[in-house]
């Protein structure tokens, strides 16, 4: 009987393992990983938490905390770019951008930081702190004083204050009237003495309106009619003609100019809706008025000083030696002079009636004839009533001036926003 042969026979293995062991895949993971290197994916490309905001961020790697080296470029992907832009935004001076800081800064806690000797220092002398400078930025104080400008209206009298008040006022008045339209007959009834329009590029409209300034007074309607440019051009020749005829001392042309100043002025529309020119062209007027003050207080200066400087020490000796020669002589001139006065007195006693009446006779002749040759050359004539006239007109001619400059000072600085002319007004006493 033969015997079937074996058609199984178990495994066997060198190593003695179990016959049931499991053989392991391969994987192709792995491939592209060699041996020694870690892999792609790193810890830190992940999404991290803003150490601050606690804001995840959306591009993991971009924000690296190592990473801290300049990148310019150039960019070959989309990341990349962002780092680059995220470079150039770190490369920014601090005055641009601020570091971050957890706690903002506390005003008790750094004034507690101070050393000790500042704060003796300061103890001393008075020190007005304008402001902090923190991380490039500064920021003024919460406690700050208010800067009072110098031209306070308490430095005024009561008089000029209520002047002021009521100028402010009328001002206000004459523009809202002027804005009005006037009827077309009033318009008509206008003559050639005045124009509402200036062509400032014709030399002979320029003329006229120099002349017109001088010899005409303005009219409501005129004003009322007149565009924005014609009467910036004809502020420009009255600030002119105001420096040129401020010395001729004609208080009515003087009057004149400042009707002519006050109309014009209050035909200008509001500072804002002027432009920069504009405003320009109205503060140089302002400027012209304050300098003419100030020349005006010189000159007052100036005369003071001359006439204070008058020579007297001639006069002062003069009387001193007459002083110093009747205390030497004493009572010799007195006794000189009692006996004259006792002689003249026996004198009129022993003189008779007649003799008298011819003595005053010659006296009143002697007059006579004195009266009689004054009256012929003229001399010693008294004065006549001219002269005071002409004194009254200069004074009058010097405060209506100081009235004119002090009015457009007023209606350029508080109207027209040129508040730094104001303290150059003058101070009433």
């Amino acid at each position: 009987m033969t015997t079937m042969p074996d058609k199984r026979k178990p495994p066997t293995s060198s190593t003695g393992s179990s016959p049931y062991a499991k053989r392991s895949r391969p994987s192709y993971a792995d491939d592209g990983i060699e041996e020694g290197k870690t892999p792609t994916v790193t810890p830190y490309e992940r999404p991290r938490n803003h150490p601050f905001y606690g804001q995840k961020s959306a591009f993991p790697g971009l924000d690296a905390a190592g990473e801290d080296e300049l990148f310019y470029g150039p960019a070959d992907d989309g990341m990349e770019y962002l780092r680059m832009v995220r470079s150039e935004a770190n490369s920014l001076p601090i005055l641009f951008t601020a570091p971050v800081t957890a706690q903002p800064p506390n005003e008790d806690t750094t004034e507690k930081d101070q050393p000790e000797e500042n704060q003796g220092a300061e103890g001393k002398e008075h020190i007005i702190r304008g402001g902090v400078y923190v991380d490039g930025v500064y920021v003024a104080p919460r406690d700050a004083p208010i800067p009072y400008p110098e031209y306070v209206e308490s430095a005024y009298s009561e008089a000029q204050t209520t002047y002021y008040n009521l100028l402010h006022h009328r001002f206000l008045l004459l523009r809202s009237i002027l804005k009005c339209t006037p009827p077309p007959a009033a318009i008509a009834a206008l003559d050639d003495s005045h124009p509402i329009s200036f062509p400032r590029h014709s030399k002979t409209a320029r003329k006229e309106w120099r002349r017109l300034l001088l010899e005409v007074d303005p009219q409501m309607v005129q004003l009322a009619c007149m565009d924005m440019d014609s009467v910036l051009g004809v502020l420009g020749i009255l600030a002119r003609l105001t420096s040129e005829n401020i010395r001729s001392g004609d208080a009515q042309r003087v009057r004149q100019m400042g009707a002519w100043a006050w109309g014009l002025l209050s035909k200008c529309r509001d500072i804002g809706q002027l432009s920069t020119e504009e405003v320009g062209e109205i503060r140089d007027l302002g400027k012209r008025a304050v300098k003419i003050l100030h020349k005006m207080k010189e000159e007052e200066v100036s005369k003071q000083k001359d006439q204070s400087a008058v020579p007297t020490e001639g006069i002062t000796s003069d009387d001193e030696s007459d002083d110093e020669q009747a205390a030497l002589e004493g009572g010799d001139d007195m006794g000189h002079e009692q006996e004259g006065s006792d002689a003249a007195a026996d004198a009129d006693q022993d003189m008779p009636d007649a003799e008298k009446e011819t003595v005053l006779a010659g006296e009143l002749e002697q007059a006579k004839s004195r009266l009689q040759a004054q009256l012929q050359t003229g001399e010693d004539e008294p004065p006549t009533e001219d002269a005071p006239m002409e004194g009254d007109g200069a004074v009058e001619a010097v405060m209506q001036t100081k009235s004119m400059l002090d009015m457009i000072i007023t209606v350029v600085g508080e109207f027209f926003g040129q508040r730094d002319l104001l303290q150059t007004r003058e101070v009433w006493e």
